[in-house]
């Protein structure tokens, strides 16, 4: 299979997740299904899926550092969303349990597709600077997006401190305890960036 057609294959299959997750899930409460870190990882992944097949098809260019910061984006997602659901699923699902097939592509499938090219075909882990800084600001983006704005205009779900943030677990937290959560969560994305930064370093290595 050429590159271009693994992106395109994989892109029609985010695209097709993405329409099936906002047709068949309740977007009733401000933000729609964008108040997920999920769905924020999906998003990135047509996107980049799409720039990847397109420069591929045109042998043209493409921003290596978004495809970066969707790889750790989804690195992230399937850390955080298997780390919590191992310690109890109600954690990241509540009371709403995804179908089978839709969480395993979510946070598993999808994720592994756009890791896999940014990490062995498109190699895009090449610029360490723009790669660090354009993944911390996804992550900062999502934070502030959640904090100012879903929080605030959601009243569900409702927890034991807050309510409305988009997770049920970050709403037994107070601010602080948000605060060193997503500290945590930042140094944790810059240590993956790291890791895949030096598999692609490696694989280049080897290939001079």
């Amino acid at each position: 299979m050429s590159k271009a057609r693994f992106s395109l294959i994989a892109g029609i299959l985010a695209l097709g997740f993405w329409f099936y997750q906002f047709s068949t899930q309740d977007g009733g409460n401000f933000g729609l299904q964008f108040r997920y870190l999920t769905v924020w990882g999906l998003s990135f992944a047509v996107v980049a899926h799409y720039l990847l097949w397109r420069a591929r098809a045109r042998g043209s260019s493409y921003p290596a550092a978004f495809v970066t910061a969707t790889a750790v984006l989804n690195i992230m997602v399937m850390f955080l969303y298997w780390r919590l659901y191992f310690i109890d699923p109600k954690l990241v699902n509540g009371e709403n349990t995804p179908v089978w097939f839709q969480e395993y592509y979510l946070h598993l499938l999808g994720p592994v597709l756009i890791i896999a090219d940014a990490l062995f075909l498109s190699r895009s882990f090449t610029n360490i600077l723009r790669g660090a800084a354009a993944t911390l600001s996804t992550c900062l983006a999502y934070i502030a997006w959640s904090e100012i704005f879903v929080g605030p205009l959601n009243d569900k779900p409702v927890g034991t401190v807050t309510s409305g943030l988009p997770y049920p677990f970050l709403n037994d937290m107070n601010i602080m305890g948000r605060a060193g959560f997503y500290g945590t969560t930042l140094a944790t994305a810059l240590v993956f960036f790291a890791i895949c930064y030096g598999i692609v370093a490696l694989q280049r290595r080897l290939l001079r």
